[in-house]
C-alpha cells in the first residue's frame, strides 16, 4: 500500500452519513471551525480574518472529494446535517492518524464513536494496517471514543502548544489484526 486514499462515497451508519462535503455546508464547516468549544482541544489554525476560515474551507471541500486521492475528509451528517468531520492528520504508507469533531449541539449522543468505527472500517478496506489518533489529556470525551472504537492507548506522548497552552497529547491506535479477531 501507498498511503493512497481511496475513500467511499457514502458510508451509512445506524443513524449517520459519512461523504463529501457540499457546497451548501460551507456556513455550517465555518461554525464548525470556528466554535471556541472545538477549538479547545482540535487544532485548528487561528484566523484573523473570515476571508482565512473560508479558504480553509474550500480546501477541506477539495480534500473531501473522491478524486482526491492524497487526503482522508469525511463529512459527518445526521438528517442531512453536517454536523462534524473525520480527517487524517497524517499517512505513512499503511498507517494513517485520523482527527475527528463533532459540533457541540450534538456531543453526547455517540455519534463521534459511531462516525469513527464507521471510518475505521473503511481505512482497513482500503489497505491501512494500523490506524492511531491523539487526544489532549484534558479531552475525557475523546479519550471515550477511541475506548469504545476498540483502539489500544500506547505509551507515545507529545508535549503540543497549542494557542499559547501547553498540553500533553496522548495517542490510541488500532491494528487490522485488533479490529478483525
Amino acid at each position: 500500500m501507498s498511503g493512497q486514499i481511496n475513500q467511499s462515497v457514502c458510508i451509512k451508519t445506524r443513524r449517520l452519513e459519512l461523504k463529501s462535503y457540499r457546497s451548501c455546508d460551507k456556513e455550517q464547516l465555518v461554525k464548525i471551525l470556528t466554535n471556541t468549544e472545538i477549538t479547545e482541544t482540535f487544532m485548528v489554525p487561528e484566523f484573523n480574518s473570515e476571508k482565512q476560515v473560508l479558504d480553509l474551507v474550500c480546501k477541506l471541500i477539495e480534500f473531501s472529494k473522491t478524486e482526491d486521492t492524497s487526503h482522508l475528509e469525511y463529512g459527518i451528517y445526521f438528517n442531512d446535517t453536517l454536523i462534524g468531520f473525520i480527517n487524517d492528520c497524517g499517512i505513512e504508507d499503511e498507517e494513517i492518524e485520523i482527527g475527528y469533531v463533532i459540533h457541540p449541539d450534538y456531543k453526547g449522543q455517540d455519534y463521534a464513536t459511531e462516525a469513527v468505527s464507521a471510518a475505521i472500517r473503511d481505512l482497513f478496506r482500503m489497505g491501512f494496517k494500523k490506524i492511531t489518533a491523539g487526544y489532549f489529556e484534558e479531552n475525557i470525551a475523546s479519550r471515550r471514543v477511541m475506548e469504545k472504537c476498540g483502539m489500544h492507548q500506547t505509551n507515545e506522548t507529545d508535549e503540543e502548544e497549542y494557542r499559547g497552552v501547553k498540553h500533553i497529547c496522548r495517542y490510541f491506535e488500532i491494528t487490522n489484526s485488533d479490529f478483525y479477531d
